[in-house]
């Protein structure tokens, strides 16, 4: 059989031979991923463990060293989002271990004794200079509370607002957001503190209270006796979210973001807030 000839201009005794390229290891492999603990992903909180984040179990465990919220079996907004993100990086429920972790102590500088954190902690650019913060697997609404059976409690609507006598503290986001969103008929009640927003609330002399939705969740449990949130309203401007936090320059922050990109795209976390803070009473206000 004769030569198969060189092409024009290339001689075969020059031609450059194929070079496959070496493959480059899957840094985010489970197997490869940077854990305190080999095989484990250890995530912290903080305790108590507040609803409807982390939700109690029932009955308790009795050796739980949680209080009020429960971690470990998956339930709330931020025991779910944990759970799912794990997964995502190839940890089963038997392999992720919890740490219960003061909320000021996480977000200092200096070694965790977790590889993530979940415990509302918003995003801020002061933070990243002492721990790593991913995207955001939460968007933080405002919310309104009011006393329930009052006639602002039914109301479902942003518009439905304009009419009641609204308050805030003063110089805060709530505060921006009703003079500038709601825009309520009547001129907003501004207060030092929450405080004295809750004692105004109480006394009849405002209908309802704009807050973040944490703090919403909050008060209705604990600050007010017949608190009740009328609903959570509609993002607008620079969103804030809460970010779960790793260890400054951490090697897992790039595969944690990854794995929030993909429940968000395929609508996990989406189902999560549904299910964990839109149906647990703050219905989204339209």
């Amino acid at each position: 059989m004769a030569a198969t000839a060189a092409p024009t201009g290339t001689s075969a005794a020059t031609a450059t031979p194929e070079v496959t390229a070496e493959a480059t290891p899957d840094a985010c492999a489970t197997e490869n991923l940077e854990t305190i603990t080999a095989g484990t992903l250890t995530i912290g909180a903080d305790n108590p463990a507040f609803p409807p984040y982390f939700e109690p179990s029932d009955p308790a465990p009795a050796d739980s060293i949680w209080e009020l919220g429960e971690p470990t079996n998956g339930k709330g907004l931020e025991g779910a989002t944990a759970y799912v993100v794990a997964e995502q990086l190839g940890f089963t429920e038997d392999q992720v271990t919890w740490v219960p972790v003061p909320f000021n102590n996480a977000i200092q500088p200096g070694p965790k004794e977790f590889d993530l954190y979940l415990s509302q902690v918003s995003y801020s650019a002061e933070r990243t200079a002492a721990v790593d913060l991913t995207d955001g697997y939460f968007d933080l609404n405002q919310a309104v509370i009011a006393n329930a059976g009052t006639p602002i409690a039914a109301v479902t609507t942003v518009a439905g607002l304009k009419d009641f006598k609204l308050g805030a503290p003063l110089g805060t986001t709530s505060y921006t957001y009703i003079v500038e969103n709601i825009q309520p008929t009547q001129d907003p009640s501004v207060y030092d503190d929450l405080s004295g927003a809750f004692q105004a609330l109480n006394a009849g002399q405002i209908d309802g209270v704009v807050v973040d939705l944490p703090t919403a969740f909050y008060a209705t449990a604990v600050e007010l006796d017949n608190g009740t949130i009328v609903g959570s309203l509609p993002t607008a401007g620079e969103v804030e979210h809460f970010s779960i936090v790793l260890n400054l320059g951490s090697p897992l922050t790039t595969c944690v973001n990854s794995a929030i990109a993909t429940l968000t795209d395929n609508g996990t976390l989406a189902g999560i807030v549904d299910a964990w803070i839109t149906n647990q009473g703050a219905p989204a206000l339209q």
